[in-house]
């Protein structure tokens, strides 16, 4: 993995690429190094830009672990997409299999598994937005080492293997940590996406809750509250209204959105109106009505009826529903135990 981790290096880039290719490859989870390795064989990759452009899309690439010829493919589709049991696994023909799946995806094999393109790429990165990037699909990543492994392996979380039932980043960390036990490794660094979120690393005390506040956080932003409008916003928003530090609180916070008004940003107010005017049966979408509406001063009307303040992420304030705690400790309880 050596040549890999330092492609970047005889990359044609700036200085500011560069510096950010050496920080995202440092950072980089085991599964994304092994992605990159069968991804870099199917995209070209001409210059740092390039490279910064795959790299912030790696979750469009599927990885089937361990499978690095056809018939270990073929075991791999048989267990994992098929749902073979062992008991009728020995009868299938996993080579001819792995050959037909090979075929049909046109992927790549490498040292450490299969992997295809699943999505086109996008031009994500346009030469000017470093700072938009953020190192593909995550919420929360840890960085753990065991004795076998001293240098450490980050992960990234949310772990999906539990509803797809294939091999992810945990399972696959565990195996170049050389162990199949949290507790025999030590956590090294965490951070999450959301940079309110600080000194994570200090707020667990074992990685096995750590991950597990971490996976539902995940689970969280990307269900992106099934489907609510300006989710992410409103989180953030929610989390600054808060002073939130603290991941098991920004996790319960995701579960209480429904305490707060929140209306987005300005440049966002005109979608806004038209789902509050919809959902308010103010008028009716492709209608004359509809279609000579001010949706933005509907929306802005709204927020001062609501008394809505200002925020970072848009407009927020406090309905006084009742906030439950499920993953963090109510601050009141912790005061009445004191006293």
């Amino acid at each position: 993995m050596k040549n890999l981790e330092y492609l970047w290096e005889d990359l044609e880039g700036t200085e500011k690429e560069n510096e950010y290719l050496e920080k995202r490859f440092a950072e980089m989870s085991i599964k994304e190094k092994y992605i990159l390795a069968g991804a870099v064989q199917i995209v070209e990759v001409n210059n740092a830009s390039d490279l910064i452009n795959l790299t912030e899309q790696l979750s469009n690439f599927d990885f089937h672990y361990k499978a690095t010829n056809n018939k270990s493919l073929g075991e791999y589709v048989a267990r994992h997409k098929e749902c073979a049991s062992d008991e009728i696994l020995p009868f299938i023909k996993t080579e001819q299999l792995g050959s037909e799946y090979h075929e049909d995806f046109n992927g790549v094999f490498t040292d450490n598994g299969y992997v295809y393109q699943r999505n086109s790429l996008k031009q994500i990165y346009e030469g000017t937005n470093l700072d938009e990037m953020t190192g593909d699909d995550w919420t929360v990543k840890i960085k753990v080492g065991s004795k076998d492994y001293t240098q450490g392996a980050w992960i990234n979380l949310p772990d999906y293997e539990f509803s797809t039932l294939e091999p992810d980043e945990m399972t696959i960390a565990l195996d170049v940590l050389g162990t199949n036990k949290w507790s025999r490794c030590a956590l090294l660094d965490a951070k999450c996406i959301f940079p309110n979120i600080k000194e994570l690393s200090e707020q667990y005390d074992s990685i096995e809750e750590l991950i597990s506040d971490g996976n539902n956080f995940g689970y969280a932003c990307d269900e992106q509250g099934q489907g609510r409008a300006f989710f992410i916003e409103h989180l953030e928003s929610a989390m600054e209204l808060e002073g939130c530090t603290r991941l098991d609180f920004a996790l319960d916070i995701s579960q209480n959105l429904n305490c707060n008004d929140f209306a987005p940003k300005e440049d966002k107010l005109e979608r806004y109106g038209r789902i509050l005017a919809r959902k308010n049966g103010i008028v009716e979408p492709d209608t004359i009505l509809g279609d000579n509406f001010d949706y933005t001063l509907y929306a802005k009307a709204e927020i001062e009826k609501k008394g809505l303040e200002p925020c970072k992420n848009g407009f927020i304030k406090l309905k006084g529903d009742e906030f439950h705690y499920e993953f963090s400790k109510d601050p009141n309880s912790m005061k009445i135990s004191m006293e």
